[in-house]
């Protein structure tokens, strides 16, 4: 055997741009599949709960069907369900928050995962180092102030082996770092590992004001709830013994809590936590997409090699056949040749994942930089492990059977003295129809195919992202600048934050070259706003209404975000501070056409209901505007109310948006520094987390993100897919075009011209990939029809993107076909007849 692939290593050797092109054509389709294989092994198959996956459930709790309201659990409740000994072996508790991490400018907003003293022995992760907490630690109101840390922070901090007993600041408070979680362990997110994890008993000291912070209140609905099974209880088991769990559920509410509980069990969501039960079904379409694309890249690459060593195989034709006749058996020859596969498929692995690794690293840095924007930490290592190599290692055996074995038995069952008598001509009994549906030619024209699809499903998702970023957006990014102030990040009173903000708000007015600013509490693609249900006149409740988008501000802000005001006023600033005490409302054109058919908006009285059941008179009409790049078709209605109205600054997050006099990028960016060390100027304290250009919270927006990278990705495959179809289709044509030299040749003789030889290789050429394409098209046309659902605002057969898709690829194919064809031309008859 050794002496089989000492042979097989010399004669590739012998030809290296043959073997240069084919290791690399395999390592690239190699590479992509690995690389898709250790996205997808890290990111959606590896287990987030590293003990037992299977027998961990997240715990759901809603109200009473028809309406069924979904809510967290509250502490009584998470006691109650930690005794269903028989039931559930345990119980932990979790929430996430955002908490400000380091001191003065080195502070970060971080998201935080508040734990029970049992979640991390629930999910079997012990520590990296130190310990975890206590069950007096995790004792609400406990206030102890420990912390552990995530190994991410751990190593961004410089890893230290002194780093359990230091100190972290969190909020402005030092808290003693007792513990390291292990790596790899993100808590219950697949991708975004939390930076600290925090003990139920500071859970007081992070509340927000809208929640109640004091956990032991049954109304304090605050917690999500994660249980493993105890032993011997089953999924069916447990479905049954839900509705006993919920009856105990039920009997512990408060008097006025709104009747009977329903308890769910789900498995865990790899993408955080929620209210209610999430469907992963987008995500595994999207893994499923992206699995196929890689797997059509590996079976072009493998068709296209398959095409290049039938070629090597015809052209060693008397080679064969001589070892045949000194007594080489058939096997003997198939295990030579197989040889050479397996060591192309072997090299061309080593490249792959090589590239493969390069890519992950590649993605994971892009992604630590896009989810440093929002403050989270990538909390996934992705790289090839046993697994992905052990799927490499198994595609390059089958690659080696795919694109070896057919070749090598076509070779080994030819007649031997046949082959001794060729001469390097095609086969004399080989008709038009023949040669047009030759092997060689039916797998370039399946490559073909292969390519339009993958090009059309690339073009699919490139349309997407350019609609999605290219989408009126109804305001003006350029020269925008957003200032996040937290004041969950200190302890201010309601009456110093609401001081603070518009002291704030006067001094960036004051500044030169700003055009307008306002505060609210929401920005545009930001990652928090608000819904309300808006309703004519004084109803007595809204629910008939339109659900719209609604943003307590102040004054300016319309102005700052370069919005309209097309009727009416803006807030006036007695209205805004407060100071007056008035139910006025800004809504824009959308919603006052729903609202006011008849263009009479302006003055009348309406009802919105965001938790609550307000009235409020129109007093201005805005322009339309996007909030989120979702929203797809007509914007969502939107409803601006005074800042002040019954809004409570503590422990809250706002928005300090600005607009600049200039439009320049440059500029504004240099504006964020002048406008940084004004707003310290002027107080110190105040919680400015950072300042960051409004176009770059458009770019950065997590939806507009996914569909950009996953376009960027896509877009990868088809031009793969483009460049081996059309290195496969030069191959072929280049081989036909040397074994018919001696046809050619003849033609010339008789006195056909180059012209003639010219367009008798190009039709040949334009009717194969025509014939490919059509095939291309109807695969493009299945394609499309599943990922029309994932993307944005596209048809499944956008006549623009298949065009365009089959034009580019028509294009390449015939321009590979061109250059084989004018080399032909150049033939000399003379010297072509006189070889033979």
């Amino acid at each position: 055997m050794m002496s089989d692939f000492r042979f097989a290593l010399r004669q590739l050797l012998k030809t290296p741009a043959f073997t240069a092109v084919a290791v690399l054509m395999l390592g690239i389709a190699l590479g992509v599949n690995s690389a898709v294989f250790s996205l997808v092994e890290n990111l959606v198959l590896r287990p987030l709960v590293p003990r037992e996956p299977g027998r961990v459930v997240s715990l759901f709790t809603s109200s009473a069907p028809p309406h069924q309201d979904y809510r967290l659990f509250s502490l009584p409740e998470y006691q109650l369900l930690r005794t269903a000994q028989d039931t559930f072996a345990d119980v932990a508790a979790v929430r996430y928050a955002q908490v400000g991490l380091g001191a003065g400018d080195g502070m970060r907003r971080t998201f935080a995962l508040f734990a029970s003293e049992n979640f991390f022995s629930l999910c079997g992760a012990p520590p990296e180092a130190g310990r975890y907490f206590t069950a007096g630690e995790s004792r609400p109101g406990a206030g102890l102030p420990v912390v552990v840390a995530s190994h991410v922070l751990w190593q961004r901090l410089g890893g230290r082996p002194d780093f359990v007993g230091s100190t972290v600041r969190i909020n402005n408070r030092r808290f003693t770092v007792i513990g390291i979680s292990p790596a790899g362990f993100n808590g219950l997110n697949a991708l975004a590992a939390p930076d600290v994890w925090l003990p139920l008993g500071v859970f007081a000291d992070f509340a927000s004001a809208w929640e109640n912070p004091n956990l032991g209140d049954p109304r304090a609905y605050a917690l999500s709830l994660v249980a493993r099974l105890a032993d011997g209880v089953s999924r069916d088991a447990l479905a049954a013994r839900l509705p006993v769990l919920a009856g105990r559920l039920t009997a512990l509410q408060p008097a006025d809590s709104g009747g009977a509980r329903v308890l769910l069990a789900r498995p865990v969501s790899r993408f955080g936590l929620n209210n209610e039960p999430t469907d992963d079904t987008p995500l595994t379409y999207i893994t499923l997409a992206f699995l196929g694309m890689a797997g059509c890249v590996l079976l072009i690459a493998s068709l296209n090699l398959a095409n290049m060593l039938l070629a090597r195989g015809t052209t060693r034709t008397r080679e064969v056949a001589l070892r045949r006749a000194l007594g080489a058996t058939r096997g003997r020859i198939i295990r030579l040749l197989l040889a050479e596969g397996l060591l192309l498929a072997l090299a061309g692995g080593t490249v792959g994942l090589l590239f493969a690794a390069w890519s992950d690293s590649a993605l994971v840095s892009f992604a630590s930089l896009f989810l440093g924007t929002m403050n989270l930490s990538v909390g996934v290592g992705i790289h090839p492990d046993a697994a992905v190599l052990g799927c490499t290692l198994l595609l390059c055996v089958a690659a080696c059977l795919t694109f070896s074995l057919w070749p090598a038995i076509g070779a080994a069952r030819g007649d031997v003295v046949t082959g001794l008598k060729q001469v390097g001509s095609e086969p004399t009994a080989a008709d038009r129809f023949g040669r047009f549906f030759s092997a060689r030619h039916v797998l370039v024209m399946a490559q073909v195919a292969l390519s339009l699809m993958l090009l059309f499903s690339s073009g699919l998702f490139l349309r997407g992202a350019l609609k999605a970023s290219g989408a009126a957006l109804g305001f003006e990014p350029r020269g925008g600048l957003v200032g996040t102030l937290d004041y969950s990040l200190g302890k201010f009173s309601d009456h110093a934050a609401q001081a603070a903000t518009f002291a704030a708000l006067e001094r960036v007015r004051a500044l030169p070259g700003v055009q307008d600013a306002g505060v609210a509490t929401a920005a545009p693609y930001g990652d928090h706003w608000d819904i309300a249900t808006v309703a004519p006149g004084s109803a007595p409740n809204a629910n008939a209404g339109l659900e719209s988008w609604m943003v307590r501000s102040t004054g300016g802000y319309l102005g700052a975000l370069g919005l309209h005001l097309l009727a009416g006023r803006d807030f006036t600033v007695a209205e805004s501070q407060g100071t007056e005490k008035s139910e006025v409302a800004i809504i824009d054109q959308r919603l006052a056409t729903f609202l006011f058919p008849k263009g009479d908006a302006l003055g009348q009285r309406i009802t919105f209901n965001d938790g609550g059941l307000h009235h409020a008179e129109v007093v201005g009409i805005c322009s339309a505007h996007r909030q989120n790049p979702s929203e797809q078709g007509e914007f969502r209605g939107y409803l601006m109310v005074p800042l002040a109205a019954g809004f409570s600054f503590a422990s809250q997050t706002l928005y300090l948006q600005v607009h600049l006099a200039t439009l320049d990028r440059g500029p504004t960016l240099a504006a964020v520094g002048s406008l940084r060390s004004a707003l310290q100027d002027l107080n110190p304290d105040l919680p400015l987390v950072a300042i960051t250009p409004l176009a770059d919270v458009v770019d950065y927006n997590i939806e507009s993100w996914l569909i950009r990278v996953a376009a960027a990705l896509f877009g990868i495959f088809g031009g793969i897919a483009l460049l081996l179809a059309v290195v496969g289709v030069y191959s072929v044509k280049a081989y036909a075009v040397t074994r018919r030299s001696r046809e050619f040749g003849i033609r010339m003789a008789l006195g056909a011209g180059p012209r003639e030889i010219l367009a008798l290789i190009l039709t040949q050429g334009a009717i194969q990939t025509t014939v490919a394409i059509a095939l291309g098209t109807l695969l493009a046309l299945g394609a499309g029809q599943v990922l029309a659902s994932l993307l944005y605002h596209v048809s499944a057969a956008d006549p623009l993107v298949l065009g365009g898709s089959a034009a580019l690829l028509a294009l390449a194919a015939m321009l590979a076909c061109l250059l084989p064809a004018r080399r032909a031309t150049r033939l000399d008859p003379m010297v072509v007849l006189r070889s033979e």
